[in-house]
C-alpha cells in the first residue's frame, strides 16, 4: 500500500475540526449552560449526564454494527460525514435553544435535546473516525492522522470555542440568545467542514469479505484485551478533559472573580498544544504510543495537583503550571487516537473477526461515558458543595470549584497512567500481528 500524500491526511483529518466546533461547545459550555442559563439544578444536570450514556450502551454498538455493514459507491464510513452533519448539527442547535417552559419542561427538553444529540453525534463521529482504520495499516501514518486531528480538534477546534465564545456570547442582549446564535453559527462551519473530509477521504483498507453476526459483536469488544485496557485509559483520560475545562468557567467566575479571563486562560494553552502536536508523534516514534500515553498523565497528573499549591492571586504561575499540564494532555489526546486503530487488526488476529466499526463503536461509547462521568462528578461535587448559580458561593462551594479545577483531573490521570501499564500491543507486537493476517487482508487499491 503506497503511502498517505499529505494532501489526503489533511483534507481527511480537518473533518476533525467540524466534529469539535460541536463536541468541544458542549463539553466546555453545555454543563454552564444548563445551571447558569437554562435554570436547571446541578442535580438534574448530573443525572442528564448518566441517563443519556445507559442509553449509548445500547445504541453506539448498533451504530457500529451498521456502519460495518454499510455498501454504497463511497465506501462503509463515508456517507455517514455526507447525510449526517446536518442532523448532528440541528440537533447541536437544539441543545443552546433554551425555550421558556416550567422548570419541569426545562429538565424534559435537557434530556430530550442532549440524548438526541448523542445518538446523531455516535452516527457521525464513529464512522468519521472508523475512517482512520481504513486509510493506512501503518502504524507511524496513524499517529501521523492523530496528530492531525489533535490539531484540528484542540490547538484549532479547543481554542475557536473556548476563546471565542464568551465574547461572542456577550454581543448579544443575553446570555441566552448568545449562545443560540453562536451555536448556530458554529453548527453551518461544522457542515462545511465535514462535508469537505467527506470529498477528500478515501477507504484504501479492503473491507472484510464476510459479515459477522450480531451475536458476534460480545468477542468482538471482550476478546481484544489491548481494546479494553485502551478505553479504561480512554474513560478516565476523557474525565480529565471534561472536569478540567467543564469548571474552568466556574473557577474564573467564582474563585478568580472574573469570568472574561476564562477566553485570556485557554488562549495562553494554546502553545503548549501546539508544542504536543509536533512532539507527540516524534516521541510516540521512539519510545512507543502507550509510553509516550503514560508520560503525558505523569505530566497532567504532577502540574494539574501542583495548581492546588499556587497562592491565590499569582495568576501568572497558575497559567504556567497549567501550560504544562496542557501539554500533557496533549500528548495523552494524540496517543489514544493514534493508538485505536492498531486495535482492529489486533482484535482480527484475536477472533478471526475484522471490525472497524464495533472497535470504534465501543470507544465511541467509552469516551461518551467518561464524558458522562465527569460531567456527573462536575455536577455532584457542584450540588453536594451548596453551589447556587449566580450567587456569592459559600467557602464550601468554594472549595469544591478548586477541588474539580486541580485535584480531580489529577486524580483521574493517576489512574488512566495505572491502566496503560497493562497495555501490551508495542511495535514488535504488532508487525507480528500484520505479518499473519497479511495474506488474508488485501489492499483495497487497485
Amino acid at each position: 500500500m503506497r503511502p498517505l500524500k499529505h494532501r489526503e491526511i489533511f483534507g481527511y483529518t480537518v473533518g476533525d475540526l467540524g466534529i469539535n466546533l460541536n463536541f468541544q461547545m458542549v463539553s466546555i459550555f453545555l454543563a454552564y449552560f444548563y445551571t447558569d442559563v437554562f435554570g436547571i439544578s446541578p442535580a438534574h444536570v448530573a443525572g442528564l449526564f448518566l441517563a443519556a450514556r445507559v442509553w449509548d450502551a445500547v445504541n453506539d454498538p448498533i451504530m457500529g454494527y451498521l456502519a460495518d455493514r454499510t455498501r454504497s459507491r463511497w465506501g462503509r464510513f463515508r456517507p455517514y460525514l455526507l447525510f449526517g452533519a446536518i442532523p448532528l448539527n440541528l440537533a447541536f442547535l437544539a441543545c443552546y435553544f433554551a425555550p421558556d417552559l416550567s422548570p419541569s419542561l426545562k429538565v424534559v427538553y435537557a434530556y430530550g435535546t442532549y440524548i438526541l444529540h448523542g445518538m446523531v453525534f455516535t452516527a457521525v463521529g464513529l464512522p468519521y473516525s472508523s475512517i482512520s482504520a481504513a486509510m493506512t495499516q501503518s502504524q507511524q501514518e496513524r499517529s501521523v492522522i492523530a496528530a492531525y486531528r489533535m490539531f484540528f480538534a484542540v490547538v484549532v477546534g479547543v481554542n475557536i470555542v473556548s476563546i471565542a465564545v464568551k465574547p461572542l456570547v456577550s454581543l448579544f442582549a443575553t446570555e441566552a440568545q448568545g449562545f443560540r446564535m453562536v451555536a448556530a453559527g458554529f453548527g453551518i462551519a461544522s457542515t462545511l467542514l465535514l462535508w469537505f473530509a467527506f470529498t477528500q477521504s478515501k477507504e484504501r483498507v479492503a473491507p472484510p469479505r464476510e459479515s459477522y453476526r450480531a451475536k458476534d459483536i460480545v468477542q468482538i469488544v471482550f476478546k481484544n484485551d489491548a481494546l479494553l485496557v485502551l478505553a479504561i485509559a480512554m474513560l478516565l483520560n476523557t474525565c480529565v478533559w471534561v472536569v478540567n475545562v467543564g469548571v474552568t468557567m466556574y473557577f474564573f467566575k467564582y474563585i478568580v472573580g472574573d469570568a472574561d479571563l476564562t477566553a485570556t486562560y485557554f488562549m495562553w494553552l494554546a502553545p503548549a498544544n501546539i508544542l504536543g502536536v509536533v512532539v507527540a508523534p516524534l516521541v510516540g516514534k521512539k519510545v512507543g504510543k502507550a509510553k509516550t500515553f503514560i508520560i503525558g498523565s505523569a505530566i497532567v497528573a504532577v502540574f494539574y495537583a501542583g495548581r492546588e499549591l499556587v497562592p491565590s492571586g499569582l495568576l501568572s504561575v497558575l497559567f504556567a503550571v497549567s501550560i504544562v499540564g496542557a501539554f500533557g494532555q496533549m500528548l495523552c489526546s494524540i496517543m489514544q487516537w493514534g493508538m485505536l486503530p492498531d486495535t482492529v487488526e489486533y482484535g482480527e488476529w484475536r477472533t478471526g473477526i475484522r471490525s472497524e466499526g464495533i472497535p470504534f463503536a465501543f470507544f465511541s461509547f467509552v469516551q461518551k461515558a467518561g464524558m458522562a462521568l465527569g460531567g456527573f462528578v462536575t455536577a455532584t461535587v457542584l450540588d453536594q458543595t451548596g453551589y447556587v448559580a449566580n450567587q456569592d458561593q459559600t467557602d464550601l462551594a468554594r472549595s469544591g470549584i478548586e477541588w474539580l479545577f486541580n485535584l480531580m483531573p489529577a486524580a483521574f490521570s493517576v489512574l488512566c497512567l495505572v491502566a496503560l501499564l497493562f497495555y501490551r500491543l508495542d511495535s514488535t507486537k504488532f508487525q507480528q500481528v500484520l505479518d499473519q493476517l497479511s495474506e488474508s487482508t488485501p489492499s483495497a487499491e487497485g
